[in-house]
């Protein structure tokens, strides 16, 4: 029993790489989800001496970044970055990183090393190279990454009516980071691409809501990243956290 209250069955069709964490509270789910991020950075932290973790917006995170802010860990030593972000300038209300820099980068967390994904280029085109290299003070592979979901399928940036979706998707794609412009979501965006999320070792999603679920079932009948971007990290290791 997780600290939110039973469990619910792990779904049916999802594939045997996925491992399934459930609670009955948005509440609980962060909680452990915090709890399970915390030994995935001591591990790394014990092993390297250094850890790395990239996170999603969206307001779903924000009960988990304050757990995070609260943990007593070497943070110092560990470096956070997002793992997209909308090309908008860091006071903007939509802004992924003014997201963390409130509810993750304060308390015990405060002391982390923060990367940002924007700068000041104008266009998130113009400033995607600024942005790889800015990544390349983030320790690699990734040791945690925690993505969301959107209705569309769509994870992190990597949006199905995008025109960068292709080169995005492409697991041989050696770039940590790629600018997108979707047409059916405002701004446009910077991402990880999927092969540096790939690459990452441990890679969660952190879903709250049966729709999200519907979403899951979705992709999985579909069989297709380019219709659904998430049908991709669903053939891998992944770990769902999930609560209605």
């Amino acid at each position: 029993m997780g600290t939110g209250g039973m469990k619910i069955d792990r779904p049916e069709y999802l594939p045997e790489c996925v491992s399934w964490h459930s609670s009955t509270s948005a509440d609980g789910l962060s909680t452990d989800l915090s709890a399970a991020i915390n030994m995935m950075l001591q591990d790394a932290l014990m092993k390297d001496g250094r850890a790395s973790l990239a996170v999603s917006g969206g307001s779903t995170p924000k009960t988990l970044f304050n757990k995070l802010s609260m943990l007593e860990i070497d943070w110092p030593s560990i470096d956070i970055t997002l793992v997209d972000d909308r090309w908008v300038d860091e006071t903007h209300n939509d802004s992924n990183e003014l997201l963390v820099r409130r509810f993750l980068l304060k308390g015990n967390a405060a002391d982390a090393s923060f990367v940002a994904l924007k700068n000041s280029s104008k266009r998130a085109r113009e400033g995607q190279q600024i942005c790889e290299e800015s990544l390349s003070q983030v320790k690699q592979p990734l040791d945690v990454v925690v993505l969301g979901l959107g209705a569309d399928g769509h994870t992190a940036s990597l949006f199905p009516c995008s025109e960068e979706l292709a080169m995005a998707m492409d697991i041989n794609n050696t770039n940590s980071c790629i600018a997108t412009n979707p047409t059916n979501a405002p701004y446009e965006r910077i991402t990880l691409t999927r092969s540096a999320i790939s690459r990452s070792d441990n890679i969660i999603l952190h879903i709250v809501g049966h729709k999200k679920l519907d979403t899951l079932e979705q992709a999985i009948k579909t069989k297709d990243s380019v219709k659904m971007p998430i049908y991709a990290f669903l053939q891998e290791p992944i770990s769902i956290y999930w609560s209605s």
